[in-house]
């Protein structure tokens, strides 16, 4: 009898242990979390894309179970995908989940994936692939040197290294307004419609789109000169923009300097620039001719190069666009674009027309 009770009493001594210390488990089990692969998402509109999401233990561990999703964002939908983990009898291994994500509208979605008490966020941005309508204000004149304004509606922003590109070639970006709603451009000589332009949505800046339009513009191919391109003392001022900003202009090839630094001798024609303080910033040359051109920064009389030069390229198809840095201390300058054609045999024609579109590195 004393041994059965004995025995009785080990097994309860041993049960109330067990009943003391809960669910041997628990401490596996804490720390629990939800892993989602991939744990954010860009869906081009339209499309759909997989998450795939299971619970693990404080161990790393999987375990079986129940995942749903909640508290999905307007513009997306979300969806289990039945066929994944499937049996042959239609049962669903539990150890993991896959969702479907679609993309319905250009937003920036959110979506919960729940086990239990455990919860993790899904971030989804929709990549706009639809094109957006570009609002055209007409060109105030007919030349290239009157300027076009094109305006995007929310959430779409032109960003300060948006383009515009004409039929007849790209457009020099002279304008962007505060909020990125609109930019101001110079369409190129023979400019009839305007084709591409480079916007961001403002939830996904990190995403470049390209939209097309087609507004009609009638832009004369003959390019008015600029006045006193000819001589240092009367050379137009060009203003170099602000930090972030862009700017230039388009006139006619006279080439008729004489004075213009070490290549005083060559078709030149020269434009004034005052910098108030040191800069630095980025020139692009274009023109309508296979001449070899440069642009160099000389003294404010037209006498002296700075040795600040844009001239990397030659003659011929490939001889454009020349596009450099120019860095220069507080002073007063001239910008010469210089015409090497008489340097070639046979002789390379000069441009009728160019494009200098200048731009300065946004502050750090």
């Amino acid at each position: 009898m004393r041994h059965s009770l004995c025995g009785l009493a080990v097994l309860t001594a041993l049960a109330g242990m067990w009943s003391c210390n809960g669910d041997p488990t628990e401490s596996i089990r804490e720390g629990e979390k939800i892993i989602a692969d991939p744990t954010s998402l860009f869906v081009d509109q339209g499309t759909t894309k997989f998450v795939t999401v299971q619970l693990l233990d404080g161990q790393g561990n999987q375990l079986g179970a129940n995942i749903e999703a909640q508290n999905v964002s307007p513009g997306i939908t979300v969806e289990k995908d039945p066929t994944y983990l499937a049996t042959t009898n239609g049962d669903r291994i539990p150890t993991s989940t896959r969702f479907i994500v679609g993309a319905v509208d250009p937003t920036a979605a959110s979506f919960e994936v729940v086990a239990g008490s455990v919860t993790d966020t899904i971030q989804v941005k929709v990549v706009p692939v639809a094109s957006v309508p570009l609002v055209t204000v007409s060109s105030t004149g007919p030349n290239a040197s009157d300027p076009t304004v094109l305006t995007v509606p929310a959430p779409f922003q032109f960003f300060p290294d948006s383009t515009v590109t004409f039929d007849t070639g790209v457009g020099i970006v002279i304008d962007r307004a505060a909020d990125g709603s609109s930019i101001t451009v110079l369409p190129p000589p023979g400019a009839t419609t305007t084709g591409t332009a480079v916007i961001r949505a403002n939830y996904i800046p990190e995403v470049p789109i390209t939209t097309t339009t087609d507004v009609p513009l009638t832009i004369s191919a003959t390019v008015p000169a600029m006045a006193g391109t000819d001589n240092p003392a009367t050379a137009p001022e060009i203003t170099i923009p602000a930090a972030g900003a862009s700017g230039g202009f388009f006139d006619a090839g006279s080439f008729g300097a004489a004075t213009c630094g070490g290549n005083s001798g060559f078709p030149c024609q020269l434009y004034k620039i005052v910098l108030p303080a040191d800069a630095t910033f980025d020139i692009n040359l274009t023109w309508n001719s296979t001449d070899d051109l440069g642009v160099y920064f000389l003294t404010a009389d037209g006498t002296a190069d700075t040795d600040q030069a844009c001239d990397d390229n030659f003659n011929g198809a490939e001889g454009q666009p020349e596009h450099c840095t120019i860095s220069l201390p507080a002073g007063t300058y001239l910008a010469g674009i210089v015409g090497f054609g008489p340097a070639y045999d046979p002789v390379e024609p000069e441009p009728t027309w160019v494009a200098l579109a200048i731009s300065t590195p946004a502050a750090e």
